[in-house]
């Protein structure tokens, strides 16, 4: 279920199909960001996310681990409106990261009507000389700082934020 420009490694492509969501070189995602098409959503750590990445991304740290992803993805229908965003990529450290897998299977489950998953991640991002902007990864999401307060602040915080980085 690639972007059908493509050919992409077979382990990928049946990720994506066994997924539910689409694979999308960098420079496609670049392409489709730049017209406003796509929602760039970075599952990096906070601290990759601050020394480079896509320009407009929401900075959506998701561990690495499958016990904390799953405390953590059911938040991703808060951090971002499927009904706003046109169609919605992830994108993590390079080909052999699972976060993006991760993330992009949770965004079919609620509900996005098109997920995708950027092929290589930022490793593929920077071989392809695309741009990157450096800066903090906002409070955008809640944390994971404790079993079962995922909230980072015990339930204090401002709620996290619900709109569109890029597309919407």
């Amino acid at each position: 279920m690639g972007d059908g420009t493509r050919e992409f490694p077979v382990g990928l492509q049946r990720q994506a199909e066994a997924g539910g969501y689409g694979l999308l070189a960098p420079d496609e995602a670049w392409r489709r960001v730049r017209a406003g098409a796509l929602s760039m959503v970075d599952v990096r750590d906070a601290a990759q996310y601050e020394v480079g990445h896509v320009p407009g991304a929401l900075c959506f740290p998701l561990p690495p681990t499958w016990m904390a992803r799953l405390l953590r993805r059911w938040w991703l229908h808060k951090v971002l409106c499927a009904a706003r965003c046109p169609s919605v990529a992830f994108v993590c450290d390079g080909a052999t990261s699972t976060r993006s897998d991760s993330a992009a299977r949770a965004a079919v489950v609620q509900g996005f009507a098109v997920a995708y998953r950027i092929a290589g991640g930022m490793d593929a991002w920077h071989a392809a000389g695309l741009p990157v902007e450096f800066g903090p990864c906002g409070p955008c999401a809640p944390s994971v700082d404790a079993v079962g307060d995922v909230s980072g602040r015990g339930g204090q915080g401002a709620p996290p934020r619900t709109t569109c980085s890029g597309g919407g």
